[in-house]
């Protein structure tokens, strides 16, 4: 025991150290950064100085992606490209899957532009991988399959790539005898053109297979050969990612004390860097351990790090979806003004017509060129409204997208719920089959526990199931009808018209009860209800 403390008390500071020295390098590249003249050059050493901290420091790389992004902008060339391309990385490894999407799909339409093949296949091949994350198999094999066809004809590298996912694919689906075809295809090409790095990458996929096989040694002895190699090049998610699946197998052999331990060295990893998807997912598999080991305690207290986590991505990706929402409205709004514009420029070129018309005996070279002028300004409005056209489908399609994602994270929820019945369910065995006064109070109190955290999940579910159906055109008529009222204030009157409790909204959007009262009085003041009625009855008769 107290050599792993000492061990966690040396990696903390010799992690604290580096830490150090990347702060300071950071400070000095950005010193160097302002005594740089031409924005091309600026932008240019921006990427160079992310891709140094790629590896190193996630949160100092994306800092440094950003600014060269909006320097580059627009432009549509090879490095706007390769900055979304690596940003889309980034977010999918945060679990900010729909952001992903949107960095890979756009950098796929420049490499498309500049007729960089071997990066369009790359970069279908990182959209089925996120599609892998959204559980959405049918989209992940599309994109594979896509991303193998075009690479067969530009890249070796790239079929490796493909055939390396294909084999994750094919393991997950229980196909295993087509997953190690794939793999061993991979390993094949990697070999060939010497590239060590993707031998690794296959090594560190194999297992898997290995897993599903129940040859849990074989699992082991792979996984620490990537563990090495992982240490070596300080490879920060594929260390947190060995850590947990290594601690999968130990779990399998029922060594749970050594299962512990790589899961919180997965933890510490993973916390330094911020991968909020693999916090979740190795404080559940912690949970589920300490349940094993029947410490019920520890196993609860996971469980709520674990729902922490899986909550945060929840709520990032609804704030995702609405904002998308928000954009599509724009542009809807925007389509409208230009169909209103269309229509009066075809009244303006009826009346232009009438003028040439009247004056066309007075002057054929003033006649001309109005009639050129009239011509330009409709075909400028077309084309605009064609673009906007396009953005509004484009967004309609991320809005689908962003609903399946909430509708996979209720499920989510609905699985945690079914854990907590089945963990109070052991609860109450437990309790009668002891004879411990003490222990059966404790394990009461804990069951009570359970059961709060039980109703408060239910009613969530429910809640999240609910409010998409209130919420349909509701929002939209409060600011047409009620502008004075702000976006918290409008939220507040949909959970009203759920009719739900001050403390029961003020639960929900994580505020004080006196918090939301004040909320209360001012809708009531600017939406001007009667003081003889009831605020939720006003909010219930106002038809969407």
């Amino acid at each position: 025991m107290y050599t792993r403390i000492i061990a966690v008390f040396f990696v903390l500071i010799t992690l604290n150290i580096q830490s150090q020295d990347l702060d300071s390098i950071f400070n000095s590249k950005k010193e160097i950064v302002k005594s740089i003249k031409t924005d091309k050059r600026k932008a240019e050493f921006l990427y160079e100085c992310a891709n140094f901290f790629y590896l190193k420091d996630v949160r100092k790389s994306e800092f440094f992606y950003q600014q060269s992004l909006n320097l580059v902008k627009n432009k549509n060339n090879l490095l706007e490209g390769n900055i979304l391309w690596k940003l889309g990385f980034i977010n999918r490894n945060k679990g900010n899957l729909s952001t992903s999407l949107r960095y890979f799909n756009n950098a796929k339409n420049i490499y498309k532009q500049i007729g960089d093949l071997e990066q369009v296949a790359t970069v279908n091949i990182d959209i089925g991988s996120v599609y892998r994350y959204k559980n959405e198999i049918s989209n992940e094999i599309k994109f594979y399959k896509k991303g193998l066809n075009l690479a067969k004809e530009v890249s070796d590298e790239i079929v490796g790539k493909a055939f390396l996912h294909l084999g994750a694919y094919y393991g997950r689906l229980q196909k295993l005898d087509s997953s190690i075809y794939c793999y061993n295809e991979a390993l094949e090409v990697f070999k060939k053109i010497n590239n060590d790095e993707r031998v690794y990458h296959v090594y560190n996929n194999l297992p898997n297979t290995y897993f599903l096989q129940g040859n849990y040694q074989k699992v082991l002895d792979t996984r620490t050969l990537v563990l090495d190699y992982a240490k070596r090049g300080k490879r920060k998610l594929l260390l947190t990612s060995n850590y947990h699946n290594i601690a999968s197998a130990y779990k399998q052999l029922k060594e749970y004390d050594k299962a512990s331990k790589y899961l919180d060295s997965a933890i510490m990893v993973a916390k330094e860097e911020n991968f909020k998807l693999r916090l979740s997912k190795s404080y559940e598999s912690l949970s589920d351990l300490s349940f094993l080991k029947n410490d019920y305690k520890n196993a609860y207290l996971y469980h709520q790090q674990y729902k922490i986590y899986s909550d945060s991505i929840f709520k990032l990706q609804q704030l995702n979806a609405i904002e998308e929402v928000e954009l599509a409205n724009i542009y809807k709004l925007k389509d409208k003004n230009l169909e209103i514009l269309t229509k009066e420029r075809a009244f303006e070129k009826k009346i232009y017509l009438v003028i040439i018309f009247a004056f066309i005996l007075l002057g054929t070279p003033i006649i001309i060129l109005m009639h050129r002028n009239s011509l330009n300004k409709s075909k400028i409005i077309k084309a605009n409204f064609e673009k906007n056209k396009i953005k509004r489908d484009s967004l309609i399609l991320k809005n689908t997208n962003s609903e399946n994602e909430i509708k996979n994270l209720v499920a989510d929820n609905s699985m945690r719920i079914e854990f907590l019945k089945q963990l109070l369910t052991q609860l109450k065995n437990k309790r009668f089959a002891t004879d411990s006064t003490e222990l059966q109070e404790y394990i009461k109190d804990l069951s009570f526990k359970v059961k709060q955290q039980l109703t408060t999940e239910s009613k969530l579910t429910l809640l999240k199931e609910r409010i998409g159906t209130v919420n349909s055109g509701f929002d939209n008529m409060l600011m047409n009808s009620y502008k004075e009222l702000s976006k918290t204030e409008r939220e507040v009157c949909a959970l009203l018209r759920l009719n739900m409790s001050i403390k029961e909204i003020a639960s929900i959007r994580n505020s004080s009860t006196n918090a939301i009262k004040a909320v209360r009085y001012r809708i009531r003041k600017k939406m001007n209800v009667p003081k003889e009625q009831k605020l939720e009855n006003f909010i219930q008769k106002i038809n969407s």
